[in-house]
């Protein structure tokens, strides 16, 4: 059962699990979530954006077989959370600074993606909520005889986000740590109101030294490691033009003149947009 009118799914299949990739198309931000499936069990790893493609998700993972044993939400970025209604019924795990953090937003997203659709919201946002209550904590997680290794990393693409080592196949769920051919979102500063660009470059080069052979993204295709190299070199480059200065199109110009082929200039807009224009609500 794959021939979705939305979603694309792309798999990894490994001695121990196999990975499916479902990505939403372009106006659900070539966002990624990442379904982890186990001899007897599935994980769900993010629950993509908009309703249709969250549903198509759900039907999806029905279509498998196995039960959901629980959604794993990464960060705080909507994109990544806001189709969990979806699977309302399914234990919903975050990291306690995710919680709290999607706790004080969710309410503005919702209303901010809903006022995006004024004549279709119901049909494209959900406007219930399915937020995480259950708090993940760092370390090895053991679930149906596979050990995920649960990573937090602080001040790169997010103030929080998590990433998820599968260490015995050698496989790095970066979500958005990465962003594959797809333009990076840069618009969060640090905990102290510095750009991210140090620390996330910093995060990526030392996971270069793990050896993996698969990174999914959070955004785009799966990769293997040398994605992390890709990542590093755009966000050296953009790091350059910020610090240049450089504001607005001609921001976005220089980005998109240096990588042509990459996907989803929304994400530049949003970045210039939170980097040098957002209030906070």
């Amino acid at each position: 059962m794959e021939n979705f009118k939305f979603i694309k799914i792309s798999k990894v299949v490994l001695e121990t699990v196999t990975i499916h990739c479902v990505q939403a198309p372009e106006d659900g931000e070539l966002t990624n979530a990442q379904l982890i499936e186990t001899p007897g069990k599935l994980i769900l790893v993010d629950t993509l954006q908009l309703k249709p493609h969250a549903e198509e998700l759900r039907l999806y993972i029905e279509s498998l077989g196995k039960p959901l044993e629980r959604v794993i939400i990464t960060h705080l970025h909507p994109d990544h959370w806001m189709g969990a209604p979806s699977f309302n019924g399914t234990p919903v795990y975050a990291l306690a600074d995710v919680i709290g953090g999607i706790n004080a937003m969710a309410d503005y997203f919702i209303g901010f993606h809903r006022s995006l659709h004024p004549d279709n919201a119901d049909d494209i946002i959900y406007g219930e909520k399915n937020l995480p209550t259950e708090v993940l904590t760092e370390g090895i997680l053991e679930i149906d005889g596979v050990a995920l290794n649960l990573i937090k990393v602080s001040d790169t693409e997010c103030p929080v986000n998590l990433i998820v080592e599968i260490p015995a196949e050698k496989v790095l769920l970066a979500q958005d740590l990465i962003y594959n051919n797809v333009y990076a979102f840069f618009g969060d500063k640090t905990s102290d109101e510095q750009y991210c660009f140090e620390n996330w470059i910093g995060v990526l080069t030392k996971l270069k030294s793990k050896g993996y052979l698969h990174v999914l993204p959070g955004h785009g295709e799966p990769s293997d490691a040398s994605v992390l190299d890709q990542q590093i070199e755009y966000l050296n480059y953009v790091k350059q033009l910020v610090y240049q200065g450089l504001q607005g199109e001609e921001l976005i110009g220089k980005i998109v003149s240096r990588y042509p082929d990459y996907k989803l200039q929304l994400t530049l807009h949003m970045s210039n947009y939170m980097l040098f224009m957002y209030q906070n609500p």
